[in-house]
């Protein structure tokens, strides 16, 4: 069966009727998914250590936008009377009804509903005490309920090596996330994604800039430390050094591109992104710049947050709605029309995640501190 050719390139019927297939409620999925690399280095900052200044906000923001992940792709099904099955008949391994390793359902399934049970164990745990010390002040019940009877310091210390071993098996769950949704896209027939070897760590280092902006954000915004450098100094390192990784990142999948396929009429494939990746590049060089110049000008630490999170809103724009305008075949690209109803929808999965961020830090001490020799 031959296909018919047109200006922009070879086409398969369908891609008129339907070219974006994963529509962009997918994309504020694929932000969402930052809260687990949140909850990742609120984990790993426990087991070290460090960081214990803002491990409250870590965890409240990281345990709410993890807790609204499966909104995404739920809200994005084409069948969503099926979608209970996912839950409880998930088909992980390979059978004779569905052939090969499901992605979804071992996150959706098996991955998530572990992470969200070992999440909210630790965040109860950790803000035990913390609970206790409210109730004592308010004398209100839903405090002391929330304390599981941790009522004194001494209780709250014997919580430590529970919590590490809580912490560790989460972080080792939570590595899963770190490289979703990439290579589930990865495994996809679509032309731009099956050829970005380099999408997984992509994402990845967007995630953690994304997180730390966020973090920097709330800081000044909620004023949970003391608005100094020192204070913030190890988020600006952060920061510099993922805004970096970003640049670097995207600069050699370009270059995979132009030398897999320059020259060739796939090669105007990739061009089709070259637009907002060098959007994205520009706001990365923004955040690297003035995180580097934050020591001298605090306030740059805003500018370097703000240009972070939108240079990850851009480029994950870029690899998940305008890649799928890119033709199966590579050698035709079609300008998708997004209906409004899918603005709506990503708005609103954001909005239930920023619900649950006030609900969660309206109940929990944020920004309590403990003196025990734990530096930030």
């Amino acid at each position: 069966m031959s296909y018919p050719e047109y200006t922009s390139g070879y086409w398969y019927p369908n891609n008129f009727a339907e070219p974006v297939i994963w529509m962009p409620v997918v994309f504020a999925y694929s932000l969402i998914i930052s809260g687990s690399a949140l909850l990742f280095i609120a984990y790993l900052a426990y087991m070290l250590g460090i960081m214990r200044r803002v491990m409250s906000l870590m965890l409240v923001f990281g345990l709410s936008m993890f807790l609204v992940i499966l909104l995404g792709p739920l809200a994005d099904l084409r069948a969503p009377d099926n979608a209970w099955k996912l839950m409880i008949g998930p088909r992980v391994l390979p059978s004779e009804a569905s052939p090969g390793f499901s992605l979804i359902a071992f996150q959706g399934a098996i991955a998530w509903p572990l992470v969200a049970l070992i999440s909210i164990v630790f965040t109860l745990l950790y803000f035990s005490y913390p609970l206790h010390l409210r109730y004592m002040e308010t004398g209100n019940p839903v405090y002391r309920i929330l304390s599981l009877g941790v009522s004194d310091e001494r209780k709250y210390a014997a919580l430590e090596k529970p919590l590490k071993v809580l912490a560790f098996i989460g972080s080792v769950l939570l590595i899963t996330w770190l490289v979703y949704p990439a290579t589930l896209f990865m495994q996809t027939s679509n032309f731009v994604w099956v050829n970005s070897m380099a999408l997984p760590f992509i994402f990845f280092v967007e995630e953690i800039l994304m997180d730390i902006a966020i973090i920097v954000l709330a800081i000044w915004i909620l004023k949970v430390v003391k608005l100094e450098f020192n204070s913030i100094k190890p988020f600006i390192a952060i920061i510099a050094i993922v805004s970096a990784a970003a640049i670097v990142s995207l600069l050699i999948q370009v270059g995979t591109w132009y030398f897999m396929f320059g020259g060739s009429p796939y090669y105007l494939a990739f061009t089709h992104l070259y637009g907002f990746i060098s959007l994205a590049l520009i706001l990365y060089l923004i955040a690297f710049a003035s995180s580097l110049l934050s020591a001298r000008y605090i306030s740059l630490s805003i500018v370097a947050s703000i240009a972070g999170i939108l240079g990850v809103v851009v480029s994950r724009w870029n690899f998940i709605v305008k890649a799928q305008e890119v033709s199966v075949t590579g050698l035709g690209v079609i300008e998708a029309h997004i209906p409004l109803i899918e603005y709506a929808l990503i708005a609103g999965i954001f909005a239930i995640g920023v619900f649950l961020i006030i609900v969660l830090g309206s109940v929990f001490p944020v920004g309590f501190e403990f003196k025990r020799g734990e530096g930030l």
